[in-house]
């Protein structure tokens, strides 16, 4: 173990996408914990930057613009050299952060266990080789482990400053969302089709929301989500949706304002949780033992048991066996159903 006196700057890297980032919020607070004056900078593309926003747990927040390619790359190592790391943590493990880590001159390199092997034979041979299922967010504060870091038995952790939740509620409110009524969020998007439940039956499902419940409904999600939405408010015009309009740290702040989220394995999974929102997890070709399935208790997961899951860790865009079984024979009742329990249990 290295000695924790002698460590007093140190950097993080996870360049990518969402729901990986939300997760390293228990290591970034178990690092704040062990080293309360240590600088610890996070190297994040730019793109998801925002989410660093509602992270308290960082000094500084260091962007990488991955559109401009190597000479980004080159001048983000010569940034990164001048600060002469104690630790850095290689919370991503693709070349770029292999690259950035290792010549940076940090003094010590630690990387978390992707477990590719395991991953392999899982997805191609549906025979499960993990020892134990441990969750990715545990996986990556282990990372840290030889420097002194230990889970402080928490789950992942997002704060939205005051400022971005007046923000948001300002927008909220402009479209009609009432923050005295209970809502849900549904977020229909994901980034491969093939993790992508159908937008006709969370349109099903936002209408039995508002019929049954007398819940609001907020839609989020990106651009690419418009068009999904749309679906979904043609079904129930009382959806408010908003896909488009926040940037991440606001969409994170929309999720603070609603009871719980029904969402496809996809990185606002995470962030509710990280809130403390309990989900209903909907997983089609992704499967328990990689890790991201939800932490909180209350949470639900909905899915199909079937011999060809999984058939992928990151998702695909079509269905290997064509059927697509996996999101065809997750019905609208089962999702409610999940729902209502979480609602009760709340």
């Amino acid at each position: 173990m290295s000695n924790s006196s002698q460590i007093s700057k140190i950097l993080v890297f996870r360049l990518s996408s969402i729901g990986d980032i939300v997760l390293t919020t228990a290591l970034l607070r178990c690092l704040r914990d062990k080293y309360p004056q240590a600088q610890i900078d996070f190297v994040v593309k730019k793109q998801f930057a925002a989410i660093l926003r509602c992270v308290p747990f960082v000094s500084n927040v260091i962007e990488l613009d991955s559109k401009k390619g190597l000479t980004e790359l080159f001048a983000l190592r010569r940034q990164l050299k001048d600060e002469k790391y104690d630790v850095a943590l290689d919370i991503h493990k693709n070349w770029r952060s292999l690259f950035i880590c290792r010549t940076i001159g940090a003094k010590q390199v630690f990387a978390f266990n992707k477990h590719v092997f395991r991953r392999w034979v899982l997805t191609t041979f549906h025979k499960n080789i993990y020892k134990e299922v441990r969750p990715v967010y545990l996986r990556f504060t282990d990372a840290a482990k030889q420097i002194g870091v230990e889970s402080d038995g928490k789950y992942t952790e997002l704060v939205v400053p005051s400022e971005i939740q007046i923000a948001t509620d300002n927008i909220l409110q402009q479209k009609g969302f009432d923050t005295s009524k209970p809502a849900i969020a549904l977020c229909p998007g994901a980034s491969f089709k093939n993790k992508q439940w159908q937008p006709e039956k969370f349109a099903e499902l936002a209408k039995k929301i508002v019929t049954e419940l007398d819940y609001q409904v907020i839609l989020i999600g990106g651009k690419n989500e418009q068009p999904l939405c749309e679906i979904i408010q043609k079904e129930e015009p009382l959806a408010i949706s908003f896909a488009g309009e926040f940037d991440l740290s606001q969409s994170i702040a929309a999720l603070n304002r609603v009871r719980a989220t029904v969402v496809n394995d996809t990185g606002m999974l995470h962030a509710s949780e990280a809130l403390g929102v309990p989900v209903i997890g909907i997983y089609g070709a992704t499967a328990y033992p990689f890790g991201y399935y939800p932490i909180l208790p209350q949470s639900k997961v909905a899915d199909v048991d079937l011999p060809c899951r999984p058939c992928t860790k990151m998702g695909k865009n079509s269905c290997p066996k064509g059927h697509f079984n996996c999101m065809n024979q997750l019905h609208t009742q089962k999702v409610f159903e999940l729902l209502q329990e979480v609602l009760k249990e709340k």
